[in-house]
C-alpha cells in the first residue's frame, strides 16, 4: 500500500510537470510571437524604404552635388583647391528599430578640405551658394550650427533625413550623410528577405 506522503509527493511531480510544460509552451509562443512581429515590422520598414531612390542612387546625386558645390565655392567665392579626403566615404547599417534590415544602410561622407579659413567678410556668399546647390539636390534652407568670428558651420536636411554639412575654421569643409537607403539589389528585387540565420 502506498504511503500517504508518497501519493502527495507524486501528485506534486505530476502537478509541476504540468506547470512546467505550460510554462515552455508560454515561452516558445512568446518567442514565436515576439519573431514574426519583428520579422512583420523589418518587412513594412522595408517596404516604405522602396519607396525611396536606392543608396546607390542617392550616392550619386551626393557626389555630383559635392563637385558642383566644390566648383562653384572655387570660382565665385575664392576659396582654395579642395584637398580630397584619405577615406571619403563610409557606411553602415542604418540605427534604431531597423538595424536588423540587412538591405539598408547609411553612408557618410567627407568631401574635402579646402586649406585656410574662409573669411567672414565672404561667409555669407559662400553660404548663399552651397545653399543653391543643395536646393537643387532636395535640401531645405541651412540651420545654423556654429557662428562665430572665424568659426562657422552650417546644415541642410532632406526628406529622406539626410544631411549637408559646411563649414569653416581652421580649414573649409563639406560632407554628409544619407538618410536610410536601400541597396540597389534590394531595390531591384522589389520583396523582402528575412535575415540570414547563422
Amino acid at each position: 500500500m502506498a504511503h500517504p506522503g508518497d501519493v502527495l509527493m507524486s501528485t506534486a511531480c505530476r502537478v509541476f510537470g504540468v506547470v512546467a510544460s505550460i510554462m515552455t509552451m508560454l515561452v516558445v509562443a512568446g518567442c514565436s510571437n515576439s519573431a514574426a512581429r519583428e520579422n512583420e515590422e523589418m518587412k513594412e520598414a522595408f517596404d516604405a524604404l522602396l519607396k525611396r531612390p536606392s543608396i546607390t542612387a542617392v550616392e550619386s546625386g551626393y557626389q555630383s552635388m559635392f563637385q558642383t558645390i566644390r566648383e562653384r565655392l572655387i570660382a565665385e567665392v575664392g576659396v582654395a583647391e579642395w584637398v580630397p579626403d584619405d577615406e571619403p566615404m563610409s557606411g553602415s547599417a542604418c540605427g534604431g528599430d531597423i538595424s536588423n534590415l540587412d538591405d539598408a544602410e547609411v553612408r557618410r561622407y567627407d568631401a574635402g578640405m579646402s586649406p585656410g579659413n574662409l573669411p567672414d567678410a565672404r561667409w555669407d556668399q559662400a553660404v548663399t551658394v552651397v545653399t543653391e546647390v543643395a536646393r537643387q539636390h532636395g535640401f531645405g534652407a541651412p540651420e545654423v550650427i556654429v557662428n562665430g568670428p572665424g568659426d562657422h558651420e552650417v546644415s541642410f536636411r532632406n526628406t529622406y533625413h539626410g544631411e549637408l554639412l559646411f563649414g569653416t575654421g581652421a580649414n573649409t569643409i563639406l560632407g554628409g550623410t544619407t538618410g536610410c537607403h536601400l541597396i540597389a539589389e534590394a531595390h531591384q528585387r522589389g520583396t523582402y528577405l528575412p535575415p540570414k540565420k547563422y
